[in-house]
């Protein structure tokens, strides 16, 4: 209910602002043909599934027959990989209606992580009559439903050393640093964070040293640190060879 009193809001002052400029060649309120699309707003998805979320548009006009408006992606507006997301190429308007909806579907996997993600669609006419709203830009983001877990690892001088992994007390692997076990960050200074959406449930974090001295103390001030909801998880640097922490999630 909200997003319509937003989208009529718009189109009404649309309208108003049409009807203060009037002169003798602008048509009547009733003759303005227009339709809008809903103010922008964030589309949430699981990053191990999809979201479908229903998009509402508005015209200043109803008729006694079915319209249908077309649709397309702005390029220029959208960051947003194209298999993160399907869009239809048209919406429909019932007859003796003024509002129509149609559905978008995300693609949670496709997401880039950083929340920064933005689709932007918008109205294609060859109609010279027809005046349309400017494009909607939905921000997509990865919104994790159960655990969200966050690993930092603060490089030390030989970040090419460093191999972990992560599995559930069945000995189920969840995650790791690369299949190949040691080298995911040759080459790599600085540090990196990577965030896992997690059911509840029991789990292991191991991480190893192929020099068997960890990352804390001999070749930079390197670190670690597993952490969700405020609570610190598995953390250190100073683990030789390697460590091990089991922890649980949920009740």
């Amino acid at each position: 209910m909200k997003k319509i009193l937003t989208l009529f809001t718009i189109l009404t002052s649309v309208i108003l602002f049409t009807n203060c400029e009037k002169n003798d060649d602008t048509p009547a309120i009733t003759e303005i043909n227009y339709v809008g699309l809903e103010s922008d707003f964030q589309v949430g998805v699981d990053p191990n599934g999809s979201a479908t979320e229903e998009v509402t548009i508005a015209t200043s006009q109803t008729s006694s027959s079915d319209r249908t408006f077309n649709l397309a992606v702005d390029t220029d507006l959208t960051t947003a990989d194209p298999s993160a997301y399907s869009v239809p190429a048209s919406v429909t308007v019932p007859a003796n209606s003024n509002i129509g909806t149609f559905n978008i579907e995300v693609i949670g996997p496709n997401v880039d992580p950083s929340g920064l993600d933005i689709l932007a669609i918008g109205f294609t006419s060859e109609d010279d009559n027809l005046s349309v709203s400017d494009p909607i830009s939905l921000n997509l983001k990865q919104v994790c439903p159960v655990n969200e877990l966050t690993l930092e690892i603060i490089f030390d001088s030989y970040p090419e050393e460093i191999y972990w992994i992560f599995y559930d007390d069945a000995g189920n692997f969840e995650e790791e640093s690369a299949p190949s076990a040691w080298g995911a960050y040759t080459g790599l200074t600085g540090g990196i964070t990577q965030t896992f959406c997690i059911p509840d449930g029991t789990y292991t974090f191991e991480i190893y040293d192929f020099y068997s001295d960890g990352i804390c103390c001999n070749y930079g001030q390197g670190s670690y640190s597993l952490t969700g909801g405020g609570n610190v998880y598995a953390s250190g640097g100073n683990y030789g060879a390697g460590e091990a922490t089991t922890f649980t999630l949920g009740d």
